[in-house]
């Protein structure tokens, strides 16, 4: 994929979206692994989410390597807050809506299909306005 030093939405990106049964099988995995995280009730990461077959040609489409999957079950759990990533990330928003603010000032609504573009060192946090879930891709 294309970068650039600014954040950019696409709407209806990719419709063909990971489904709640492909993550769940996807996260048990990753717990069998022990690659996996649950920061706080309700939201959970896998760093397996490349053996998604839906993302694997996902990456492969948009010379990507690492693909990792966040899901929120109750839009009271808590994500990473606001913070920056130390290399350039696409999110693709699979189920549920969510809210992203970057950098405090600028605000983007993600449904199923979108995909944000995030550079390196921009700062940002995502909030569940539903049960989500998506996949945040990169080369790092």
């Amino acid at each position: 994929m294309e970068t650039s030093k600014s954040v950019y939405l696409i709407k209806n990106w990719n419709d063909n979206v990971v489904d709640w049964n492909e993550a769940l099988i996807n996260y048990n995995e990753s717990v069998s692994l022990g690659n996996f995280q649950n920061t706080h009730y309700g939201f959970y990461v896998s760093h397996e989410a490349h053996k998604i077959s839906k993302v694997e040609k996902v990456l492969r489409d948009n010379n990507l390597n690492y693909a990792h999957l966040y899901f929120n079950i109750v839009t009271q759990a808590k994500t990473f807050g606001k913070h920056k990533d130390w290399m350039d990330v696409w999110f693709w928003q699979c189920q549920g809506v969510t809210k992203w603010i970057i950098e405090d000032k600028e605000e983007y609504i993600l449904n199923a299909g979108d995909l944000i573009y995030i550079p390196t060192g921009f700062h940002h946090e995502v909030v569940p306005l539903s049960p989500r879930l998506g996949i945040s891709m990169s080369n790092e």
